[in-house]
């Protein structure tokens, strides 16, 4: 195998797919990255057995060939290499050797047959979406999965798509997003995609109004974008049913500031960080809603204006679940909808743009 390609391509191609490089790996094969030269592409493979992302760039081929180089030393290394011609050649002796200006180094290569398959199957569902909704979705789901390893289902996302509707839904038992977007599908479907697979999806989208092609079947997706191709397993298993979990009446709507809640919030999470669940209180009151923290550390009081449709309530919360919520909300206004201190409360936007957060509230005592 030999080759002449331009750094900054390579360079780029190289970070791409190394997000998909096993760490310590049973099979060390995994902690490389497959090179194939063929035509006149290049053409960079990693995974990990549940992420794949292969990336293919124009080469000078002078000798067809392929071979697996050691992830994490041929990413560093050709990061250093973005403004040079780059020559790569497979040595006899099983070194990947690297020209550029008037050096050369060599690095550690496994044989290209121990690299597992990679197979795209045909003939699956699909969805396509605009790639600035899927930003919106997974921007507005992602946050709430669950990083916990006791249930592999909830470090997903569900998409659930009926009649060319789809609902995103994340959750970790302690709050729960809900997205809806009108998409064009194949056909009804769902499918638990892992979070890291849609934040590495995301990445790859720079064309806001161009539409993207997500293919599920029943284990696996798959993506192209600008020649790179994104494989991930899904999770499999019975995702929660969330909708049993949503309350359907309120007897208390508190209609609020976003900025100046997130604000307050944020003051008094301050003091409440060094608690275990970051409690943040709120009473709230006909006259305003009282932002409150307490700890070692001190006290917070503030005053929020709000306009209450119910009556008075103490609820309390983790403040760090209500904050990041208010980040994502692009509104101005928000819709607090509760009815006691110890049930649910969801979280909508005033215009009510298809995104819902349920949060649980922290019991305290009165």
């Amino acid at each position: 195998m030999k080759i002449i390609c331009d750094g900054l391509d390579l360079s780029d191609a190289v970070l791409k797919v190394s997000k998909a490089l096993s760490v310590k790996a049973a099979n060390p094969v995994l902690e490389g990255i497959k090179i194939t030269a063929k035509g006149d592409t290049l053409t960079l493979l990693a995974t990990d057995m549940e992420l794949t992302i292969e990336k293919t760039i124009k080469a000078d081929v002078l000798m067809e060939g392929e071979t697996v180089v050691v992830g994490k030393y041929f990413v560093d290394f050709v990061k250093k290499l973005e403004k040079e011609q780059v020559e790569l050649s497979r040595l006899f002796d099983g070194q990947l050797q690297i020209k550029y200006s008037d050096s050369e180094s060599e690095l550690q290569v496994f044989p290209a047959e121990n690299f597992p398959k990679i197979e795209k199957e045909d003939g699956v569902d699909y969805f396509e979406i605009k790639q600035s909704q899927l930003k919106d979705v997974v921007e507005k789901t992602a946050f709430a999965c669950s990083s916990d390893d006791s249930r592999p289902i909830l470090k997903g996302c569900l998409f659930e798509i009926q009649d060319n509707s789809l609902t995103g839904v994340a959750l970790d038992g302690f709050r729960m997003a809900v997205v809806k977007k009108e998409v064009t599908a194949s056909g009804n479907m769902k499918a638990v995609i892992p979070a890291r697979t849609l934040l590495e999806i995301t990445r790859l989208l720079d064309k806001e109004d161009n539409i993207i092609k997500v293919y599920l079947q029943k284990n696996s997706l798959f993506v192209e974008v600008e020649n790179t191709l994104l494989i991930s397993r899904l999770i499999e298993g019975e995702f929660v049913k969330y909708n049993h979990i949503l309350p359907t009446a309120f007897e208390n709507t508190v209609t609020v500031n976003r900025a100046a809640m997130l604000n307050s919030i944020e003051r008094a999470s301050i003091v409440a960080r060094n608690d275990r669940y970051n409690v943040v209180k709120f009473d709230i009151k006909e006259e305003g809603m009282t932002v409150s923290a307490k700890s070692e550390v001190g006290t917070v009081n503030e005053n929020v204006p709000i306009n209450l449709n119910g009556k008075d309530l103490a609820i309390a919360f983790n403040g760090k679940y209500i904050a990041e919520f208010l980040k994502i909300v692009s509104d101005d206004f928000i819709n607090l909808n509760l009815n006691t201190a110890i049930d649910p409360c969801i979280i909508t936007s005033v215009s009510n743009d298809g995104f819902l957060y349920l949060v649980l509230p922290v019991r305290i005592n009165a």
